[in-house]
């Protein structure tokens, strides 16, 4: 990564196992199409909030080394995660802690791990994650979170299924909320489908759902504490979950 400069491109060619790595200024790492690009060690992004990483066409495997994390996103810049895949870490997926930062996920598939995406920057600045046409799949705690700091993340276009919980929202502060907005997304065979928590007097806690499918989960919906929300724009299909199964209000429709 060191001998890449500023804005530049790495265009990985051949198929092999490559290790992890420390990112600290703008660049794209392209893993050209039928490239297997092999990588079983944590990929830290610590960047400035004015540059941009491009993580492209990866297969992370974290079960090799034991690593805890898939990508630790510490810098408070953009990470766009294209066409990838995160799988076998022993905590996240990919682990955005970094207050004013902003996530965007296309096109992979995160899957046997704890925490797919967790979005904890543990501060009342906010950041931003945005997640289409994804996966989300046997994750023992749960698939998109935002949990531990003030977080708006979008989840469009998607399928989450087979995890413990897979949308989960949860504060304790007042002065960092949480907005999870699900759109078009599939979500099933989970033990719960959408979750939404406070832990402190004056927290905001809300997942909003629109067009989307929630049915054969342990619990549909489960909230818990006074900020607490899930919210239905009231074209939903919610079928067949064993409880939880009514929203908690209704919103105007997306506009």
């Amino acid at each position: 990564m060191t001998a890449c400069p500023v804005n530049g491109e790495i265009i990985i060619l051949d198929n092999g196992g490559y290790g992890g790595a420390t990112i600290t200024k703008s660049l794209t790492v392209n893993a050209s199409a039928g490239v297997v690009a092999f990588i079983a060690r944590t990929i830290t992004v610590n960047i400035a909030s004015t540059d941009k990483v491009v993580l492209r066409g990866l297969s992370l495997n974290g079960k090799v080394f034991g690593d805890i994390k898939g990508i630790a996103f510490t810098g408070g810049g953009t990470l766009v995660v294209e066409n990838s895949v995160i799988a076998g870490f022993g905590d996240q997926g990919i682990a955005q802690s970094a207050a004013g930062s902003n996530l965007i996920v296309s096109n992979s598939e995160i899957r046997n791990q704890d925490v797919g995406i967790q979005n904890a920057s543990s501060s009342d600045t906010n950041s931003n994650t945005v997640i289409e046409n994804s996966r989300f799949e046997y994750l023992n705690s749960y698939g998109v979170g935002g949990n531990g700091g003030t977080a708006n993340i979008s989840i469009r276009n998607s399928a989450l299924a087979n995890n413990n919980m897979s949308v989960f929202a949860y504060t304790s502060s007042q002065t960092r909320p949480v907005l999870i907005v699900v759109d078009t997304c599939t979500i099933a065979h989970n033990n719960r489908g959408t979750d939404a928590e406070t832990g402190g007097a004056g927290a905001s806690a809300t997942i909003r759902v629109t067009n989307s499918t929630i049915y054969h989960n342990g619990d549909g919906m489960f909230i818990s504490g006074a900020g607490a929300a899930i919210e239905s724009y009231g074209n939903n299909r919610v079928t067949a979950n064993t409880n939880g199964s009514t929203f908690s209000g209704t919103v105007l429709p997306l506009q």
